[in-house]
């Protein structure tokens, strides 16, 4: 029997980092997270349009920094597709109806077409629900070509993505489809052996 105490999230402001980063995270891992959500910030403000109000320039970072830092969190050994998707079908629907908020706010706050919000919901539930099935040797290879043809259905049919938003179906399909298959092939394939061991086989 395994007596070793169960490991405990951070409270606060750090148990909230601790749940994007994985709680195995490392401090570099935190600071390519940290970097990269920060960066997304940064890119959402350049893009954005000179007629965006304070509200949609507002929201726009912040799904900017959710996308992007979730991006970067899934990929990494410490994520993976287990914590990124779930590990029953339940929890798969779960993450899917949490992440309905990203096309509809796109739809109903910057004017994006309803079918265009729809095309990219459903193609990343479709994506999300399927993957798990996939073999692992074979998972990266699905996802990579599901997401290049959600990509181009995104944005090319329905009018394509709204002005400033251009940058949305590629964040939101890599966080939610690539990422985490991607992550679970890192942490699968575990640290690699060391130069020594790898010297000795050579060796012996």
């Amino acid at each position: 029997m395994n007596n070793s105490p169960a490991r405990r999230l951070p409270v606060g402001l750090v148990g909230a980092w601790a749940l994007l980063t994985g709680p195995t995270g490392n401090p570099v891992h935190s600071m390519v997270v940290a970097g990269c959500a920060l960066g997304g910030g940064v890119g959402a403000l350049l893009l954005a349009p000179p007629d965006w109000t304070s509200w949609q320039l507002l929201l726009a970072v912040v799904l900017a920094v959710d996308l992007i830092g979730g991006l970067a969190a899934g990929a990494l050994a410490s994520g993976g597709s287990d914590r990124r998707w779930g590990r029953t079908t339940s929890a798969r629907l779960l993450v899917i109806g949490a992440h309905v908020v990203h096309p509809a706010l796109a739809v109903l706050l910057f004017s994006a077409r309803w079918e265009w919000g729809l095309l990219l919901f459903l193609t990343m539930a479709g994506a999300v629900l399927l993957l798990p099935r996939v073999p692992a040797d074979l998972a990266v290879a699905v996802a990579l070509a599901a997401t290049t043809i959600a990509l181009t259905l995104a944005s090319t049919a329905f009018g394509g993505p709204p002005d400033g938003l251009t940058w949305v179906a590629v964040a939101y399909l890599l966080k939610l489809v690539v990422a985490g298959v991607v992550g679970r092939g890192a942490a699968d394939a575990g640290p690699g052996p060391s130069a020594g061991s790898r010297r000795k086989s050579a060796v012996g």
